[in-house]
C-alpha cells in the first residue's frame, strides 16, 4: 500500500472516529423534547465532498450504524422501532448513506472546477442535511404515519420542519467553515 492511501485511509478512519465520538456524546444529537437535532451530519459531509464518494459512503454507514444503535434510547426510535425492527435499520442506515453519496456527489461534480469555493461546502453541508432529515422523515412518513397520528404526530411533524431547517442552516455553515479550514491540508482529490 503506498503512502497516499494510507494517509486517506488515515483520514477516513479520523472521520470515523470523529462520527463515532459525536455520536456516543450529546455533542451529535442535542436533545429536544422528543426529537434531537443533529450535527452528525457534519463529518459525512466534511469526508464526503473533501475526499470523494467512497469515503463519504463509508462515513454515511458510519453515521448511520451509530443512529441504529441509538434508536432504543430515543422516544421516536423506540416508536419506529415498535412498527418493524428492520423497517428501523432500513430507516436508520439508507437515509445516512445517501448522505454520504450526496456530499461525494457535489464533491465529483465540482472538484475540477476552477471556481471552487466556499459555497461548494456551504452546498454539501446544507444539501446533506437536507437529504438526511428528507429521507429520514420521509420514510417515516410513507411507513409509519399511523403511529405518529394526532396531538404526538403534530409535535413530530411541527419540531421536524422546524429542526429540518435548522439543521440544514447550521450543518451548511459548520461544514462550510471545516471544510475550508481543512483544504489547505487536505487537498479535495481528484475525480
Amino acid at each position: 500500500m503506498n503512502n497516499t492511501k494510507t494517509v486517506r485511509l488515515v483520514r477516513i478512519g479520523l472521520l470515523m472516529a470523529i462520527t463515532i465520538l459525536l455520536a456516543a456524546t450529546p455533542l451529535g444529537y442535542i436533545p429536544a423534547g422528543p426529537l434531537s437535532f443533529t450535527i452528525m451530519v457534519l463529518p459525512v459531509a466534511v469526508g464526503g465532498v473533501l475526499l470523494g464518494m467512497p469515503a463519504g459512503l463509508i462515513l454515511g454507514l458510519t453515521f448511520g450504524l451509530t443512529s441504529l444503535a441509538k434508536a432504543p434510547s430515543e422516544a421516536l426510535g423506540q416508536l419506529i422501532l415498535s412498527y418493524s425492527g428492520l423497517f428501523t435499520a432500513f430507516v436508520c442506515v439508507v437515509p445516512r448513506v445517501c448522505v454520504g453519496a450526496f456530499a461525494g456527489w457535489i464533491h465529483e461534480r465540482l472538484a475540477k472546477s476552477e471556481r471552487r469555493g466556499a459555497w461548494v461546502y456551504l452546498l454539501a453541508g446544507g444539501g446533506a442535511s437536507f437529504v438526511n432529515t428528507a429521507l429520514f422523515v420521509g420514510l417515516i412518513y410513507v411507513f409509519c404515519h399511523g403511529l405518529v397520528e394526532g396531538a404526538f404526530g403534530a409535535v413530530i411533524w411541527s419540531s421536524t420542519l422546524l429542526g429540518g431547517v435548522v439543521e440544514m442552516a447550521a450543518n451548511a455553515v459548520l461544514t462550510m467553515v471545516v471544510a475550508k479550514a481543512l483544504e489547505r491540508f487536505v487537498r479535495p482529490a481528484a475525480v
